[in-house]
């Protein structure tokens, strides 16, 4: 590779690494100003309804976004909503979303006030999202934040999903919008962690451009770690590109120093004939 093309390939790279950490860092920034909003929220949220219960936490939260989220004016269409999805902290500031969205809200705001909840998508019908509270050791119970909510109130999954419903599936991660469904089906996984990075948009890109820009350091460092086996092993030479300028130099140098006496010997040749 000549030099000029490592000059571009050097630049590439480090365009693309300020790129990637820049991106990761603005998205975390935007994370923490989405988790501050939410967390005071949440805490206004289930102070002024004097709860103490996680029940009573859940209940209160549940209530709230019911009377301020609503999906009457949010985008319908598919292609109308990106595929990351709305934070929670946008659809508290616009009062607008579907199930999903006000699931999302819920999950982050019990979150903050030490309820664990995740997604739980439901097949049927009338396909329909809603949030599964743990409010006790054994008590999970489905939390349905929509108004009108389309299932009863503080059941539990299993008990919502039977024959003769109209929910005939579930499944924790949203395998319709993967077009999988085909495959596999009642799929629930104790999101665990996981959860705060699937229901936080920012938090997620924040990790994947963080990822990208560690995987060109890592392969920037890979490639350096196997040419330098490579060549230590003699399977591969490596010309040294400024001895190499140098060299070329100095045989111009004895090029032009060679041609200097026959250029001032032909006038004496002229002036002699």
């Amino acid at each position: 590779m000549s030099p000029l093309h490592r000059i571009k390939a050097r630049s590439v790279f480090l365009l693309l690494l300020v790129l990637s950490t820049g991106m990761a860092v603005l998205e975390a920034v935007l994370q923490k100003s989405d988790s501050r909003y939410v967390r005071s929220i949440a805490f206004r949220v289930v102070q002024d309804a004097n709860a103490s219960t996680p029940q009573d936490k859940a209940r209160a939260i549940r209530d709230y976004l019911r009377k301020h989220v609503s999906y009457e004016g949010a985008p319908f269409f598919e292609n109308e909503r990106p595929f990351f999805r709305a934070s929670a902290g946008d659809t508290l500031r616009t009062g607008k979303g579907y199930c999903g969205d006000v699931s999302r809200v819920f999950i982050c705001m019990a979150a903050q006030v030490g309820i664990r909840a995740q997604r739980i998508n439901l097949a049927g019908d009338e396909p329909h999202t809603v949030a599964e509270a743990e409010l006790g050791p054994s008590e999970r119970i489905l939390v349905d934040c929509q108004n009108p909510p389309k299932i009863p109130e503080s059941i539990e999954l299993d008990r919502l999903v039977v024959p003769g419903s109209k929910y005939t599936d579930y499944y924790t991660l949203n395998l319709r919008r993967l077009r999988i469904t085909w495959l596999v089906t009642r799929v629930k996984l104790e999101m665990g962690p996981f959860t705060y990075w699937t229901e936080n948009p920012h938090a997620l890109k924040a990790l994947l451009w963080g990822l990208l820009a560690l995987s060109l350091v890592s392969a920037r460092g890979l490639r350096a770690l196997v040419r330098a086996v490579l060549v230590r092993r003699g399977w591969v030479h490596v010309t040294d590109d400024r001895r190499f300028v140098e060299a070329a130099a100095a045989v111009r140098m004895r090029t032009g120093a060679a041609k200097a006496p026959e250029e001032d010997d032909s006038p004496r040749a002229e002036r002699s004939g």
